[in-house]
């Protein structure tokens, strides 16, 4: 979610309730460990809600500098190591899931992060199945267990996959629960629909999830998947008024762009709505505003509700799930 958790956008999910914590973007430690002020700046567009921090570089003493750095800051309740993001530039750069070659290499960064952070928070580690093959996961398990983390997130794409699909990623990760019997070990990809998370939390033993890009689709996603494990009533997604709120708080920059707006948007509508078209062909705030306060059309609704998964958009604006 790195360029999309911005401050505008934080600040607007936290308004309309809908997270109840956050795991930041990794941030990236290089050659030096940050200081202590730089650090809680980055993460203060997540407060007043707990904080997991991720971070993710090469050299561990910078790492555990910076977890235990990290630990001592009011809100973070946790650090987890980054070892899953399969950018090409990361790739590159020998870090991200690039570090699954190197399974002991983590180990002993998990280790070094724990002693700094004198346990003030969990330490947790992002993995995938592996980085050319998911036959590669049980020797990275086997090595990370070593270093006790409180919690193992597992993408079951591997490095080399990126996004593509992968039909059997549950799988794999059924395959890593029965390796982790007794630990935490949370869930992560494609996970864009409620449905997803029961399938994973009921059918594949997982702890928890960790959606990402499917909040980028719906921002209610998170308490959808609550309305449902719950039995409780599904919420109203007001998505209108979700980014009439984003376009204002985002347009208090003199410099804002619109980018954020729209990379939503075409997520939320689809690339061919009416309503995303509309809006890309604005340039100034007043003009996106307009375009807003335009009720959505029976077909981008059409749109809307064709997206993958099981849900069924309601007149009013409501989302059903059909069980």
């Amino acid at each position: 979610m790195e360029g999309i958790m911005t401050p505008e956008y934080c600040r607007t999910m936290m308004e309309f309730d809908l997270v109840p914590m956050w795991i930041s973007p990794f941030i990236r430690i290089s050659n030096s460990t940050p200081r202590a002020s730089k650090l809680a700046e980055r993460i203060s567009r997540f407060k007043p809600l707990p904080i997991i921090a991720q971070i993710m570089g090469t050299y561990r003493e910078h790492l555990a500098g910076t977890a235990g750095l990290l630990s001592g800051i009011d809100g973070v309740i946790g650090v987890e190591l980054n070892c899953a993001c399969s950018s090409n530039t990361v790739i590159a750069s020998g870090t991200g899931s690039a570090l699954l070659k190197k399974p002991g290499w983590i180990r002993d960064a998990l280790i070094a992060m724990r002693d700094a952070s004198k346990g003030r928070g969990g330490i947790g580690v992002k993995i995938r199945s592996g980085f050319e093959s998911p036959d590669e996961l049980p020797a990275i398990l086997e090595d990370i267990v070593e270093a006790e983390p409180d919690w193992i997130t597992l993408h079951y794409r591997t490095g080399k996959e990126f996004f593509s699909k992968v039909p059997e990623g549950r799988k794999r990760f059924m395959s890593a629960r029965r390796m982790l019997m007794g630990r935490i070990l949370f869930a992560s990809g494609d996970i864009f629909e409620p449905n997803d998370a029961v399938e994973l939390v009921d059918k594949c033993g997982a702890d928890g999830i960790t959606p990402a890009r499917g909040l980028m689709r719906n921002p209610w996603l998170i308490r959808d998947i609550e309305a449902i494990c719950t039995r409780g009533g599904m919420h109203r997604h007001d998505v209108l008024g979700f980014m009439r709120r984003l376009l204002e708080i985002v347009a208090e920059n003199p410099k804002w762009r619109n980018g954020l707006l729209l990379e939503l948007a075409k997520n939320i509508w689809g690339r061919d709505s009416e309503k995303f078209l509309a809006l890309a062909k604005e340039q100034t705030s007043e003009g996106m505003r307009r375009v807003l306060d335009v009720e959505l059309s029976v077909t981008d609704k059409k749109i809307h509700a064709l997206s993958p998964g099981r849900r069924t958009l309601h007149q009013d604006g409501r989302y059903g799930i059909k069980m």
